[in-house]
């Protein structure tokens, strides 16, 4: 049963955010180098964020950021996400995609940056998934371990294949959930650029923040897997409202002329 539902699994992190490209790929106006943008918007993300987590490990001393209190944790594990992610989203839009200012564009640009995790991530599972099927009939020492090299890796074998069935399925099911908020997160900023508020990206970055404080913190309570994807349920089908309440094209704040002095004229 295992075997399925990790092929499910794969399936879901690799199939829907593709699926996801080519459907919206059919609208009008939507291009592949929208989609692009949005994924290598991602990336680019990381290539800060990533970083700032390691400095921020530094600041926690001999045992980095999770010997802080939970709490403390999980709220600087997630703001860190959402300003990284959301000021990469709206540096990307404001002087790059200068174009993307509809809802379809808005749309299309998430779907490229939750799409370009689900598809890493994907990748991911799949090389394990991979590894795992073909170590898991061999003698392990034959591989040249031993000692307690030789029981860290039998132990991973153990408990990787020892998941209940449905745990491969959530993972799968949680990018589905991700990508939905990914676009949320991208339509709030599409909106800030469009009203000419930066009000609208604060709350991409707070909203993106509570989303992983919450998830980090109740995974470090010892939550349990159903619950937690419950959790992120929910988030997701606040993000689908977001979604829909956004469809209305907003329309850009025209800048007002300046007052004419009448008493200067001639």
């Amino acid at each position: 049963m295992l075997y399925l539902t990790f092929t499910l699994e794969i399936l879901i992190m690799l199939g829907f955010p593709v699926g996801l490209w080519l459907l919206l790929k059919r609208r009008p106006g939507i291009a592949w180098g929208l989609i692009g943008a949005g994924a290598l918007t991602f990336i680019a993300s990381q290539i800060a964020h990533l970083p700032l987590n390691w400095a921020l490990g530094l600041l926690g001393g001999e045992g980095g950021v999770a010997s802080w209190p939970l709490p403390l944790m999980a709220l600087v594990a997630g703001l860190s996400a959402g300003v990284c992610e959301e000021t990469a989203r709206y540096l990307v839009l404001r002087y790059w995609r200068r174009e993307a200012r509809s809802w379809e564009q808005g749309v299309a640009f998430g779907a490229g940056h939750g799409g370009a995790e689900a598809l890493i991530l994907g990748l991911l599972v799949a090389a394990t998934f991979v590894a795992m099927v073909a170590l898991r009939g061999m003698d392990l020492k034959a591989l040249g371990l031993s000692g307690e090299t030789l029981k860290q890796a039998q132990a991973q074998m153990d408990a990787y294949w020892s998941v209940s069935w449905y745990l491969p399925l959530l993972g799968g099911l949680e990018r589905v959930f991700a990508i939905t908020i990914q676009i949320a997160m991208s339509l709030l900023v599409v909106r800030a650029l469009v009203r000419h508020n930066v009000g609208w990206l604060l709350a991409a970055i707070g909203a993106h923040t509570l989303v992983d404080s919450v998830t980090v913190l109740l995974a470090g309570r010892g939550w349990a897997p159903l619950a937690l994807e419950g959790v992120v349920l929910l988030f997701a089908l606040a993000g689908l409202a977001t979604i829909l309440m956004l469809r209305q094209k907003p329309e850009a704040v025209a800048e007002q002329p300046l007052p004419v002095d009448v008493s200067r004229e001639t």
